[in-house]
C-alpha cells in the first residue's frame, strides 16, 4: 500500500488505519510543507527511511509568478517521472488524505482506475460539497499565459473514485456501503498517539480551553489583521467567561502572528509555541473543555476522542472572506455545516 502523507494529523490517521488493517510493508509519499511539520511526520510514522518512495516540496509548486510557474511545471515533470518507476506502477492501493492536492491528481491522471483508492478525511473542508473549480477561460489562460502544468490540476469532487471513505460523519456524496466511521480507528489512533508523544507535564490540566491558530495569514486567505482580530474576540469571551486560555500557534505562523499572539497572555491567558507535542496529545493529558480552532481537524473530533468540545471560528464574516479566495469557494453557508456534527461542535458567532 502506497500512503500520501502532508501533515502530522494524517500521519497520526495513517499510523492507525495500518494498526487497525494489519498493514504490512507501507510505503509512503509525504508533501513536505515545512521542516517542522516534515518532522513530527517522520517521527510519528517511525518507518524505515527505504520506506519514504517520495517526497514533494509544496515550495517548488508555487505559481506566483511566472518564473516560478515555469519552476512548478518543471518540478511537476521530476515528479512523474518519478511515479513511472516499477513500485509505482504496480502498487495497488493508494491510501489518500487530501485529494485536492497536485500530487494525487497526477497519480490519478497517471494511473486512473487501475488502482484502488481508499480516502481519509482531512478536515472541514472534506465536509462542504465541493470546491469550485477555475472556468474554463481561466484553466487556459493559467495554461497558456503562466505556463504552469499546476493550473491544469483542479479542485473537484472525488469521492466517486474511493473504494473506501473513512470520515467523522458520512456526507451525501459517499454511499453507505462506502463509508467507514473514523471512530472505528480511536482506539489505535490513541495508542498511536501515547507511543509517538510521551508527555509527562501536568500544565495542560490545569487550563480551560485550548485556542489552535491556523495558517490563514501565510496561505494568503485572509490578512493578518482579520484572523488575529478573530482571536482575539475568542480571547475576550473567554475571559468574560473566566475561562483560562492555552494559545498554540501553528507551525507555520510568521515572526509578526508570534508576536501579536504572544502580547494576548494574561493570568489567565498562556502562549505555548512548542512544536514538537501536538494537540491531540494536549487534548489527551489534559483537562482542556473546549477546543478552538477555524476549519482545523481537531475541533471535529474532539468530543469523540477526548470528551473535549470543539468550537469553529468559521464565523458568517470569514465563511465571506473565504468565499471570495479562488481556491475556496464555499457554497454552503456556515450553517449547514452543522448538520454533520453532534451538538458537541459548534459554529462560534
Amino acid at each position: 500500500m502506497l500512503i500520501i502523507v502532508g501533515s502530522p494529523w494524517q500521519a497520526l490517521l495513517a499510523k492507525s488505519y495500518i494498526l487497525k488493517e494489519n498493514i504490512v510493508n507501507p510505503q509512503y509519499a509525504i508533501e513536505k510543507s515545512s521542516p517542522k511539520s516534515y518532522a513530527e511526520i517522520i517521527k510519528i510514522l517511525n518507518a524505515p527511511e527505504e520506506a519514504v518512495r517520495l517526497t514533494v516540496e509544496w515550495g517548488q509548486l508555487s505559481v506566483l509568478s511566472k518564473s516560478k510557474a515555469s519552476i512548478a511545471s518543471a518540478y511537476i515533470d521530476s515528479i512523474i517521472m518519478c511515479l513511472k518507476q516499477d513500485y509505482f506502477v504496480n502498487v495497488d492501493t493508494v491510501l489518500v488524505f487530501s485529494e485536492q492536492t497536485v500530487l494525487f491528481k497526477i497519480i490519478y491522471d497517471l494511473f486512473g482506475v487501475s488502482k484502488t483508492y481508499i480516502k481519509s478525511e482531512d478536515g472541514i473542508l472534506d465536509y462542504l460539497p465541493e470546491l469550485k473549480s477555475h472556468s474554463l477561460l481561466k484553466q487556459l489562460a493559467g495554461y497558456l499565459f503562466i505556463q504552469s502544468k499546476v493550473k491544469y490540476y483542479l479542485y473537484k469532487n472525488y469521492y466517486g473514485i474511493f473504494n473506501q471513505v473513512i470520515m467523522f460523519c458520512r456526507v451525501e456524496d459517499v454511499t453507505p456501503d462506502r463509508y467507514v466511521p473514523l471512530a472505528s480507528l480511536k482506539n489505535e489512533f490513541l495508542t498511536v498517539l501515547r507511543e509517538a508523544y510521551q508527555v509527562t507535564s501536568n500544565a495542560f490540566e490545569q487550563k480551560d480551553v485550548l485556542l489552535l491558530c491556523q495558517s490563514l495569514s501565510e496561505d494568503k486567505v485572509v490578512p493578518l489583521d482579520d484572523e488575529l482580530d478573530l482571536y482575539k474576540k475568542f480571547i475576550h469571551r473567554c475571559n468574560d467567561l473566566k475561562l483560562s486560555v492555552i494559545i498554540k500557534p501553528h507551525p507555520r505562523s510568521c515572526k509578526e502572528k508570534i508576536e501579536a499572539l504572544s502580547k494576548l497572555t494574561s493570568d489567565q491567558v498562556v502562549f505555548f509555541e512548542d512544536y514538537g507535542i501536538p494537540a491531540e496529545s494536549m487534548l489527551l493529558s489534559g483537562g482542556f473543555k473546549e477546543v478552538v480552532g477555524i476549519y482545523s481537524n481537531t475541533i471535529i473530533y474532539a468530543h469523540e476522542f477526548f470528551g473535549v468540545k470543539g468550537i469553529s471560528l468559521l464565523t458568517p464574516k470569514m465563511i465571506g472572506l473565504l468565499a471570495r479566495k479562488e481556491k475556496k469557494r464555499f457554497t454552503y453557508i456556515y450553517t449547514q455545516l452543522r448538520k454533520y456534527f453532534s451538538d458537541e461542535y459548534t459554529v462560534f458567532e
